[in-house]
C-alpha cells in the first residue's frame, strides 16, 4: 500500500558489530557501528581493559594488571581482526596476548 511503512526490526547485534575502524591520531580508536553510532575510544583504556590470562585471573576474573604501569601514551603498533568477533593489538609496551570482543569495546565507549 502506497505511503505505508513497515516497522524496522532492531538486532540487538547492530549495537557491538563494528562496520569501519580508524585510528585517532596515537591515542584512540574511532569505531562506527552497524547500528549508525560512531564511538571514540582511548587506547589506554582499551590496553587496561586486556582480559588475557597474564593480565586477568583466569579463575577468579580478578585482574592482574596494575593499571599504573601501563603508560598514558600507550600506542597500537598492529590492529587486526579477529574474526568478526573481536580485534586484537600489538601493543608498544610489548604485549600482544590479548583479544578485545567488540562487546567489551562497545562496554568502554558507553
Amino acid at each position: 500500500m502506497k505511503g505505508s511503512s513497515r516497522p524496522v526490526a532492531f538486532d540487538a547485534r547492530d549495537r557491538t558489530t563494528a562496520v569501519d575502524l580508524r585510528r585517532v591520531g596515537d591515542k584512540a580508536l574511532e569505531v562506527d557501528w552497524k547500528d549508525g553510532s560512531t564511538s571514540v575510544i582511548g587506547l589506554w583504556l582499551i590496553r587496561v581493559s586486556c582480559g588475557c590470562a597474564v593480565c586477568c585471573n583466569e579463575l577468579t576474573g580478578e585482574p592482574l594488571l596494575d593499571p599504573d604501569t601501563v603508560p598514558l601514551d600507550i600506542r597500537a603498533n598492529r590492529i587486526a581482526p579477529v574474526g568478526n568477533y573481536a580485534i586484537t593489538f600489538e601493543w608498544s609496551d610489548g604485549h600482544d596476548t590479548g583479544i578485545y570482543p567488540w562487546e567489551l569495546i562497545r562496554e568502554l565507549a558507553d
